[in-house]
């Protein structure tokens, strides 16, 4: 009976008691070993490349490994807009593999450089009114810290592009097309620096 009484005096007080918080981890050098970092939400990412000119996006990444952009762009022919996501392997390591996927839209202006660059003057009519779009896929790879990142991308993209035709004169008299459209694949690139926040 006495031993009886013990025992249930004992479960008792056990009862009472709080329970013990788990120790904290402790790596094999003795150190006590600080909670996984946060991954940022937000930041953003200047760049410079073809066939988008350079750029300038906000970024929104609601998963360590997705990233969400849209930005403007100066492009060869005036201002534009562009969107698209990227995948990110291994968020955490200093060297990180890429894929994106984006699109964009030049929203048209003059490109009579290109015709000046030519050293072909009578092509300035053709550039005077250029406007294009673009879809590219690209991998690459992220360089830096998950806040400070060096951007390097390469691959394709299909481009869509509309410019004012040609006009000729022969013998006094213009000939004229009124717009002529040049689609096709091209190799594409991309390197720009990421700053990424909470």
């Amino acid at each position: 009976m006495l031993s009886l009484l013990a025992t249930a005096a004992l479960l008792m007080t056990g009862l009472g008691q709080t329970p013990d918080l788990a120790p904290p981890l402790v790596t094999t050098e003795g150190d006590v070993a600080e909670a996984p970092a946060r991954h940022p939400l937000l930041g953003v990412q200047a760049d410079v490349g073809l066939p988008d000119g350079a750029g300038a996006s906000a970024l929104v990444m609601p998963l360590a490994w997705l990233r969400v952009h849209v930005g403007g762009l100066a492009t060869l022919a005036g201002a534009g807009v562009r969107a698209g996501m990227t995948l990110v392997a291994f968020p955490t390591s200093g060297v990180r593999p890429t894929v994106g996927f984006d699109a964009g839209y030049s929203l048209g202006g003059s490109a009579r450089w290109v015709a000046e660059l030519a050293s072909a003057p009578w092509l300035g009519g053709v550039f005077e009114q250029v406007t294009y779009s673009w879809a590219s896929a690209q991998a690459g790879l992220e360089l830096g810290s998950r806040h400070v990142a060096l951007v390097l991308r390469g691959g394709l993209s299909y481009f869509d592009m509309t410019f004012a035709g040609p006009r000729v004169d022969v013998g006094g008299a213009f000939l004229a097309a009124s717009s002529m459209s040049l689609r096709g694949v091209i190799p594409s690139a991309r390197a720009g620096l990421l700053f990424a926040f909470l």
